[in-house]
């Protein structure tokens, strides 16, 4: 199979694979949102305790998802807005649980215990309908966007779970075909998961180089020629979760985190509750000013400073510097310590290297000049630059007949762009736009 296009963002402050301790905080504060979530229903008052996994809040528009309590404790719902606080925490024994209901009907119990959440749909990425059945499952379980969970850190305790997970789904979802995107290359999880794919008929294994974005589910559905229509996505934590939860009644309430960026002293991962305090998991280097950013670098978004918690998607965070001023004479720098998909820099004559990012754009956002380099990292085959045109003259039309509705959101096309021109953004409104415009149609 041939693949075109792709870049990989070599950048400092990859975390070990080590999952490093945490302190007890003495209080969660779980944010009502997220990326593609809005808890806006609440479940629970000012001062009442809670359980474990009880119900603290609901996505009306999602299906009622759930928002579960982590740990027992003491509501506060004053203490932050768009929050709900858990005061003095406790760990639940199974006795002290929240009741989970029928366990006959599985897809209720994956909604109930918050792990239906972690599926997305490939052609509007919202969270599936509990009754549709998809078609295909697709699973990435390597990423190579920095930085995001390594699947040597999820599954050093949790391949056997993974494994089992991975059956359950395919047979709840009607004997639907699951996918495992794996790079071409010798290792022994890939070993284990081969062995799996060959005993079962239903696993697919699908191999990738180790280039971003080859590893994003929408990007196997297109090459696989799946409907994205009929295609879902599902993490490797949700996996190991749908597994906990249809075996034990396990709520999803813990999360690895991956942590790292050139600011942090010791990148590692984290296993941590939802809401858990980002002021205790970011240790920064001192002096200098930080921007966390929530995912991967490429396609994540800053952590709002109003945001005191983990939110109930995060997965990774990273740490930049945030420069507040203008470099002194940047434009004759030769650019040794930075890297350029251009290869116009004098790192070009360096070996492979990983830079110390920070905030800063190199320059102002300017005009297309027509280089062409977002076309050639494009992985799916579009031309980012005449699409963006078209957004940006209200011809949305125009851009779907030049194939927008492939593009996967890799924000390789903002990243190479000389001219700092913003594509993930635009291309992001369009398609929220879309998505609004069916539901309400």
């Amino acid at each position: 199979m041939k693949f075109n296009g792709g870049y990989n963002v070599m950048l400092e402050g990859e975390p070990s694979t080590g999952v490093a301790p945490y302190q007890k905080p003495e209080a969660l504060h779980l944010p009502l949102y997220s990326d593609r979530l809005d808890f806006s229903l609440l479940e629970v008052e000012d001062g009442a305790s809670v359980v474990k996994g009880q119900v603290l809040a609901r996505d009306p528009v999602n299906f009622s998802v759930p928002l579960l309590a982590p740990m027992a404790g003491t509501i506060n719902l004053k203490f932050a807005e768009r929050h709900i606080t858990i005061e003095h925490l406790s760990a639940s024994s199974d006795s002290e649980t929240a009741e989970v209901g029928d366990v006959g009907d599985e897809r209720q119990t994956l909604l109930r215990l918050g792990v239906w959440s972690s599926l997305a749909r490939l052609d509007t990425n919202r969270v599936p309908d509990p009754e549709r059945t998809p078609e295909a499952l697709i699973v990435s379980v390597f990423r190579f966007e920095p930085f995001l969970p390594s699947p040597a850190a999820i599954l050093k305790d949790g391949a056997g779970d993974f494994v089992s997970g991975l059956d359950r789904l395919h047979k709840l979802f009607e004997d639907a075909a699951v996918y495992l995107v794996v790079p071409e290359s010798d290792s022994e999880l890939k070993g284990q998961l081969a062995q799996a794919a060959s005993s079962n008929s239903w696993l697919n294994l699908f191999e990738v180089p180790q280039t971003y974005p080859f590893d994003h589910p929408a990007f196997a559905a297109q090459m696989l020629k799946l409907s994205p229509k009929r295609a879902w996505s599902l993490d490797v934590q949700g996996v190991i979760a749908a597994n906990q939860a249809l075996e034990n009644n396990r709520p999803y309430t813990k999360r690895m985190v991956s942590v790292g960026g050139p600011q942090i002293n010791q990148p590692c991962h984290h296993h941590l509750p939802i809401g858990y305090p980002l002021a205790m998991i970011i240790d920064r280097q001192s002096g200098a000013e930080c921007r966390i950013v929530s995912g991967g670098v490429l396609t994540g978004g800053a952590v709002a400073p109003s945001q005191l918690g983990l939110d109930i998607e995060c997965q990774g965070l990273t740490v930049l510097e945030e420069l507040t001023g203008r470099e002194i004479l940047a434009f004759v720098q030769p650019g040794f310590t930075k890297q350029a998909y251009s290869k116009t820099f004098a790192s070009v004559f360096k070996p492979l290297f990983k830079e110390k990012r920070t905030t800063a754009l190199g320059g102002e956002s300017r005009p297309c000049v027509f280089c062409g380099f977002c076309e050639q990292a494009c992985p799916v085959g579009i031309i980012p630059h005449l699409i963006y045109r078209y957004l940006d003259k209200d011809r949305p039309e125009d851009a779907y007949r030049f194939k927008f509705d492939k593009c996967i959101d890799c924000g390789l096309c903002s990243y190479v762009c000389v001219s700092k021109i913003n594509h993930l953004k635009l291309f992001r409104a369009e398609r929220s736009r879309a998505v609004t415009e069916l539901i309400e149609g």
